[in-house]
């Protein structure tokens, strides 16, 4: 799949060459005609760091879930719906704003939705309803999901075409990072205050990342460029400066307001919407393997007779694994095809999900089996982030990975539905494992 995908990219690639347009790729001919400098390298930086925000902020209600349930004495039922609620938000941030990006402009999308994301975390602290929090992360999850796919387009433009596999492994791998330390530091507040305390820490760290995305965050190249807006050519200016751009040549394209951000752009020509197509199918196959070992895995073990605490702790270390896969694909996407090693990653996860299926309850077997889920799956779904953007223009670049994600959602949505019910249908674990790596 991930072959028919990039020979259908290389058709893409030079459609777009002859239609390009010229002050864009001028731009880009300059930043891949040289190292990457501290500027570019700030870009990433700031957007990895808020990836590992949203990786905390999306399984802060994961760390929450027992003392919430017993608080407000809920059954599993309503608490599985508030563990839903900010997947589901995030699958509708990710397709509606990530259209938005292109017209409104990445910066500015990142703006609204970092104060979104703060307010949501701060606000949940004081819910006094299972109403009220479920209300709260869906919205926290809307704005989450609509920067998933701007941090992506924004690091893969940033980045030159010799580092822009390290640079999106660099990114994603802040998502695990954020969700391992976020565990971490978790367990110690929970020891000495209550679950509200999770919500506030994570609002908190928010607020404090917010002053310096504003000032530090530039605003994407393409999108001033193609803008033809007065209002943007001192922001051009700057931005040129800054990254030590020479003027590029004017652009020579048809009218750019004819389908800027249009959800029509990723299906046309035929060969766009193959890609389009295949990159949906990947995103929520993978979605739905990965969401469902990440919400069943610490339980599962537990019922095999593992302990609570050796339960969390292969959760742990399956974000610990696929910290490690991201950084691996990153670089080594600086020397080999990415959409070939995606391809190898996503055929060994499906593996290694049979494996941890079939294995005994032995510690030690199962935490290495843990991290090398975590690798392979983490590691494909960083092939994944790395491909997309390269297979639209500048124009619908965020639309279109925006898409895919939220159509990847869906599977994250459903995966612990699916995973309960076959639980509580009692089938042996090897066969639900062997389903899910069946995708």
């Amino acid at each position: 799949m991930f072959m028919i995908f990039m020979q259908g990219k290389e058709d893409c690639n030079r459609m777009a060459e002859v239609n390009a347009d010229f002050e864009v790729a001028s731009v880009r001919a300059q930043l891949n005609a040289r190292d990457m400098s501290l500027a570019q390298w700030e870009v990433v930086v700031l957007c990895t760091a808020i990836n590992m925000l949203d990786g905390y902020d999306v399984l802060v209600m994961s760390f929450a879930a027992a003392p919430v349930a017993a608080d407000w004495q809920l059954d599993p039922a309503s608490l599985g719906l508030l563990l839903s609620a900010g997947l589901i938000g995030m699958a509708i941030g990710s397709i509606v704003l990530g259209s938005l990006a292109d017209v409104l402009g990445r910066k500015r999308l990142v703006h609204i939705c970092l104060i979104t994301v703060t307010i949501g975390m701060i606000l949940s602290a004081h819910a006094h309803s299972q109403l009220q929090l479920l209300a709260l992360r869906f919205i926290t999850g809307v704005g989450i999901g609509g920067m998933l796919a701007t941090l992506t387009a924004l690091v893969s433009e940033y980045s030159n075409d010799k580092r822009r596999g390290i640079c999106m492994g660099l990114l994603q791998s802040g998502y695990p990072l954020g969700a391992l330390l976020g565990g971490i530091i978790a367990a110690q507040i929970i020891q000495f205050a209550d679950w509200r305390s999770l919500f506030l820490f994570g609002g908190g760290l928010s607020a404090l990342l917010l002053p310096l995305i504003v000032i530090r965050l530039p605003e994407s190249l393409d999108f001033v460029s193609k803008s033809g807006s007065p209002k943007v050519e001192n922001v051009k200016g700057r931005l040129l400066e800054r990254f030590g751009l020479s003027e590029p040549r004017q652009s020579m394209v048809e009218d750019l307001d004819q389908g800027v951000g249009s959800w029509r752009s990723c299906f046309t020509p035929s060969e766009v919407r193959i890609n389009t197509l295949l990159l949906w199918t990947c995103y929520l196959a993978l979605m739905f393997s990965f969401y469902f070992v990440v919400s069943w895995t610490p339980k599962l073990l537990v019922d095999a007779g593992l302990s609570t605490s050796e339960g969390i702790s292969a959760g742990a270390i399956l974000q610990a694994g696929g910290l490690i896969g991201a950084l691996v694909i990153g670089l080594l996407g600086s020397r080999y095809a990415v959409h070939k090693l995606a391809a190898w990653f996503f055929s060994l996860s499906v593996v290694m999900i049979l494996a941890y299926g079939w294995a005994d309850a032995e510690l030690t077997a199962l935490m290495i089996l843990s991290a090398m889920m975590g690798f392979f799956l983490i590691g494909a779904m960083i092939g994944l982030y790395t491909i997309g953007p390269a297979l639209y223009d500048s124009k619908s670049r965020v639309t279109g990975v925006g898409l895919a994600i939220g159509v990847g959602r869906l599977g994250a949505i459903a995966a612990p539905f699916v995973g309960g019910l076959m639980v509580e249908a009692d089938l042996e674990v090897s066969l639900i494992y062997a389903a899910f790596a069946a995708r």
